[in-house]
């Protein structure tokens, strides 16, 4: 029986020593100065700010119906406006790697992204495709039209305006996250933080 009682003591140990050298082994440390520093990743915090875990209130349903909708269309677009913002931050490192190679580095992205998304992107609706503009807008810095001017020309550009202007669009259309897109950025948000 005491045997049996100390291969027991033993395995607890053991398993108790094992887990406290194996958490050992994932903390991160600096040493400044002869001082020794635990470094560990802490959650995002929003100071100032509204508390996003907490739904919006709305004063109608109607409100509350649309902001619903927004949110589906917002998780459904926010993915491409991340990947155009990740595909333009790749287009100018080749520019700025070879300059005369413009033109061919914007058709060899243009060129992937219409074969791997070309479909997905023709079955959004127009308002999920202003909430795309919008997005790309809120990534970038800069409205799709200004996009459009510095990597195809003013013409094409110019183009893409008209048409749109045809249609009751504009590609000049500037991301207002204070303003009247503050549904958009709330949603956002939630994406980021994780919540939605």
């Amino acid at each position: 029986m005491i045997r049996f009682v100390n291969k027991i003591v033993f395995v607890v140990v053991f398993i108790l020593l094992y887990s406290v050298a194996s958490a050992q082994s994932y903390l991160r440390y600096k040493v400044i100065d002869g001082d020794t520093i635990a470094i560990c990743d802490l959650s995002a915090v929003t100071v100032g700010g509204r508390d996003y875990s907490k739904p919006p209130k709305f004063k109608s349903k109607r409100q509350s119906y649309k902001y619903r909708k927004m949110t589906r269309y917002v998780k459904k677009v926010y993915p491409y406006a991340q990947l155009a913002s990740q595909k333009l931050i790749e287009c100018e490192a080749e520019i700025q790697r070879n300059p005369e190679s413009r033109k061919k580095a914007m058709k060899k992205v243009e060129k992937a992204l219409r074969k791997k998304y070309g479909k997905a992107m023709r079955g959004l609706t127009v308002t999920q495709g202003k909430i795309l503009l919008l997005l790309i807008d809120r990534q970038t810095g800069f409205t799709t039209f200004e996009l459009v001017r510095e990597l195809r020309g003013n013409f094409n550009a110019s183009m893409y305006q008209g048409l749109a202007i045809l249609f009751g669009h504009s590609l000049k259309l500037n991301y207002e996250p204070r303003g009247k897109h503050w549904m958009i950025e709330d949603i956002v948000r939630k994406i980021e933080l994780g919540i939605l």
